[in-house]
This record gives C-alpha cells, structure tokens and sequence, in this order.
C-alpha cells in the first residue's frame, strides 16, 4: 500500500489538485467489472507506478500522530530517567549541605560509628595485652613442663633409678626396724593382758556353770512332765485299739457271709457249664454226620468228572495221530519238490560248461594281447627314462663347473678382504693400545688424588671423632656433677631423718667410681688420637713408592 501525503487543510488548495481529488474519487466510485481489470488504462497510474486503488490518504496531523504514538515509550523512558537523574542530584546537594550538621541522624550515626571504632580499637589494644599475658603464661607453663620432663628423664636414667632403688632399700630397712618395735611392744602388751584375760575367763566360766544348772533342772522338769503325757497316750491307744478289734470282728463276720454266698454262686455256675457241654457235645456229633455226608456226595461227583477226562483223553490221542499223518504226508511232498529241482539244475550246470570252454579261450587271448601292450609301454617308458638322465647328467655337470668358478672367485675376494680385516684390526689395536696406556695415566692420577682425599677424610674424621670424645667428657662431667649434688641431698636428708645410708652411699660410691672410669677411658683416646696424629705427620714424609706400598697397590705410569 502506498501512503500519500495531502495538504494542510488550513492551505488554500489550488485548481489542479482540486481536479486531481476529483478525478481519483470518480476512479474509486466507478470500478471496472473483474475480467477488465487487466485493460485498465495506463493514465489511471501515478507516475511512481503506484495504483491508486490501492492508495490509503491521510493527513499529516494523522502522520504526525502516528508517529507520537510509535515513540511514546522512548519518551517516556528518558523522562523517566531525566527525572532520577534530578532527585540523584538533589539527593547529592543535601547531603553535601547536611554533612557537617550535628543535630542530624546521618551525623549521630557518623559519631556513634566514630565511637564504635574507637571501643574496637580499644578493645583490640585490650586483647592484645592479653595474648601477651596468656603467651608469657603459655612460656612459663611450657617451661615448667619441659622441666618436669627433663626433671622424669633424669630420673628415668639407669643411674638414678639404681640410686632410688638403694634408696627404696633405705625406706624398707626403716620400715623393718618400724615393724620390729610394733612387734615388742605388741608382745608387752600381750604380756599384760593375759592376767585380765584369766580372770575373765574365770568370771565368764562362773556364769556358764550357773546357766548350765539351770537348763538342767528345766531339762528334768520338762522330762517329768513328758513322761506323764507318755501315760496319757498309751492308755487312750489301749482303748482305741480294743475298739478297732471289735470292729474287725464285726467285718470278718460281713466277710465269711459274703465268702459262703460266692461258693453257692460258683457251684450254679459249674451246674450250669456242665448242662452246656453235653449239648455242645451233641451238636458237634451231629455236624461230623453232616460233614460225612458232604464228603460221600463230593466222591460222587468226582467220579463223574473222570468219567468225562476219560472221553477227552481219548478225543485228544486221536487228533494227535491224525495230526502226524498230515505231517508226514506234507515231507513226502516237499521231497518230491525238491527231487525235481535238483534234476532241473543238473541240466542247467551242463549247458553251461559248454559255454565256459569259450568264454575261458576267449579271456586267455585277451590276457596275451594286454601282456603284449604293456611290454611295449614298459620298453617306451624305459626309453624316455634314460634319455632324461643323460640329459640330467649333462646339466649338472655344466652347473658344477659354473658353481666351481664361482667359488674360486669368491675365495678370492674372500682373502683379499681378510688382508685388508687384518690390516684394519692391526691399526684398531695400536690405537686401542695408545688409549689403554692413556687411560692408564689419567687412572693412576685419580688414585693419587683418591688416596690424598681418603686421608683427609680420615683426618676429618679422627678430628671430629675427638670432638665427641671432648663433648661426652664434658657431658660426663655435668651428669657426675648433677648426680653428686642430687644423691648429697638426699643422702643428708635421710640421714637428718634417722635412715640407714648405707646403701644410698655404696651405690653413690659405685657410681663415682664407674665416672672416674670413663674419665680415664676418655683420657686413653685422647692420648690415641694423639699419637696417631704424630704418626700421620711422620707417614706424610715418606716417599710416594712406600705410600703406593701402604696402600697395597701400584701404578705403572707410562712414559708420555
């Protein structure tokens, strides 16, 4: 669609755009029917080649209204943005003019800030002070446990625990002197306790005899008047058992009258059974009778059925003859069968001997003409044979000459370069001999400059070895010294205390002198190393040949 823009209407139009809005109301009025839209004539079209058909007009306030309603938004946002951009700067500016004020709350919260700080500051100097406290504290306890340690240490030693074992042997003579004492005066004690304890005794065995009297006179009482309930009781059992014999009377007269009933009982019982057996008796004869009888009729029957296997028997022997008639009567008839197949094949087996004379003459011919084929292709073969060996033999022998001058051609070059290994292997080992003597040159001064090396080891070694030997004697001084002091100390408190010291002062004394021993141990090697430094100074000024011999090999240094 394209847009036109009209004038003003506020402006004066003229008489050809007047015409112009005519002429394109009537086209808009007067369309042509659908199948002349094609032959629309080409003054009907604007110069632009724009259809005015399709042509929306409008005014330009219209235009100018679009265009407001299409940037309404971007206006709207940078006024938005105008206007923070204002409060920001006024925000800005009243804050500049109340920053110094101090009846404000920015400037209460700027001073109680202030004032916070400082406390922190103050807090912080505070706890510093305090860690330094806390470490000083945290040193000396660390010092005191260290000494503690070193103090446990010490006391761990073999020395030490040997002096507190003679010290603990101190305590336990003590204690068995403690014991002894408490043991006298225990046995005084008892001493005087024996004469209060034989009174008491007789006292408590005064009483004991009273008590005894007096429960055995309770004791007789107390029997007298058992012995009368004892009375009592045997004459109230006295009549108790004369009645109890009066009623066992009474009960053997109720027995006997029930024994007498039970044997009129019995003997109607035998009267009875013998009155059943008769009868029983006389029924069994009557059933034997009976049983006869079966047995007669049971005869009788048997007699008919053999009667009746008779007759089968003898149906049964004459099928069986006619049976072996029919058998026999059936082997003469294969017989006759098979005599007249053996004649049939008689007289086939002699018309065929007559024909197998010829058939033999005519194999034997053919045997002959095949014998004389394959000597033929026998001698053919034998020939081709040996013409391949002559020819065989003759190609080997060209080959074995040519394989012979090759060889010697080969040997030849074979020995010429065998001279030149050979020459090549001589130069190898004259240089090889040249480096070897180089070799061994720069050898025998790396040895010189090893053995000069091993003897300042050892020198540094010897050196620092005595150093150890003067720090252990110094070591040694200290413990001896530590352990005189300790060992005085408690050797004169348990003396003030009354202990017997004398083991405390063998072991001191054994350990002093076991000190003494490893200052003279100490003093030996000092005077050793001595010794071997003066011999190391001597050694030095030897020749090189007896230094070589010292060291238990030599050198063959050869001439440059």
């Amino acid at each position: 669609m394209v847009i036109k823009i009209l004038p003003d209407p506020s402006t004066k139009p003229n008489g050809n755009d007047h015409l112009i809005s005519q002429k394109q109301r009537r086209s808009h009025s007067a369309p042509y029917s659908s199948f002349a839209r094609s032959e629309i004539p080409q003054q009907r079209r604007l110069p632009d080649a724009a259809d005015l058909r399709r042509m929306c007009i409008i005014t330009k306030n219209d235009l100018n209204r679009i265009y407001e309603n299409i940037d309404y938004r971007q206006r709207n946002r940078d006024a938005i943005q105008q206007e923070i951009a204002r409060k920001k700067e006024l925000a800005e500016r009243s804050a500049q003019i109340t920053k110094q004020w101090p009846n404000t709350i920015a400037g209460m919260r700027e001073r109680k800030l202030e004032m916070k700080k400082i406390r922190e500051q103050e807090e912080e100097e505070r706890k510093k002070l305090l860690d330094i406290e806390e470490e000083k504290l945290a040193a000396e306890r660390r010092r005191e446990q260290i000494e503690k340690a070193k103090q446990l240490k010490y006391y761990e030693t073999d020395r030490v625990r040997t002096f507190h074992s003679a010290l603990l042997h101190t305590e336990v003579l003590k204690e068995r002197d403690l014991q002894i004492d408490m043991k006298r005066r225990i046995e005084q004690l008892h001493q005087t306790d024996a004469e209060e304890e034989r009174q008491r005794f007789q006292v408590a065995q005064n009483e004991y005899n009273k008590a005894e009297q007096e429960k055995r006179e309770k004791r007789a009482k107390d029997r007298a008047n058992l012995s009368q309930y004892h009375l009592a009781q045997i004459d109230r059992r006295r009549i108790q058992s004369a009645e109890e014999k009066q009623k066992n009377q009474q009960e053997g007269e109720e027995y006997r009258h029930l024994a007498e009933q039970y044997a009129f009982e019995q003997m109607e019982i035998e009267r009875f059974r013998k009155l059943t057996q008769k009868d029983v008796k006389n029924m069994y004869d009557k059933a034997l009778d009976d049983k006869y009888k079966v047995k007669q009729m049971e005869q009788e029957m048997d007699e008919e059925e053999d009667d009746e296997l008779r007759i089968y028997a003898e149906a049964k022997k004459k099928i069986g003859r006619i049976r072996r008639e029919k058998e026999i009567q059936a082997h003469q008839e294969k017989q006759e069968a098979r005599d007249h197949m053996i004649g049939y094949l008689g007289s086939l087996q002699k018309r065929a001997e007559a024909n197998y004379d010829t058939q033999i003459f005519r194999a034997q011919a053919q045997r002959e003409a095949k014998e004389l084929r394959e000597e033929q292709e026998k001698l053919d073969k034998k020939q081709k044979m040996q013409e391949s060996i002559n020819r065989h033999r003759q190609e080997i022998m060209k080959r074995r000459e040519a394989e012979k001058e090759m060889e010697q051609r080969e040997d030849l070059e074979m020995r010429q370069k065998k001279a030149e290994a050979d020459r090549l292997f001589l130069l190898y080992q004259q240089e090889k001999d040249k480096q070897r003597n180089q070799d061994a040159h720069v050898v025998s001064e790396i040895h010189l400059k090893q053995a000069q090396e091993r003897k300042e080891r050892e020198h540094g070694l010897k050196s620092s070895e005595l150093e150890e030997v003067q720090l252990d004697k110094h070591m040694n001084e200290i413990e001896r010294q530590q352990y005189q002091d300790y060992a005085g100390r408690v050797i004169s408190y348990m003396e003030e205390n009354g202990r017997n010291t004398y083991p405390m002062k063998k072991v001191y004394a054994e350990e002093m002198k076991r000190f003494e021993q490893w200052n003279q141990g100490y003093r030996k090697i000092e005077s050793q190393n001595n010794n071997d430094e003066k011999k190391s100074l001597n050694q030095n000024k030897k020749s090189l040949d007896q230094t070589k011999k010292n060291l238990g090999f030599q050198w063959d240094i050869p001439n440059k």
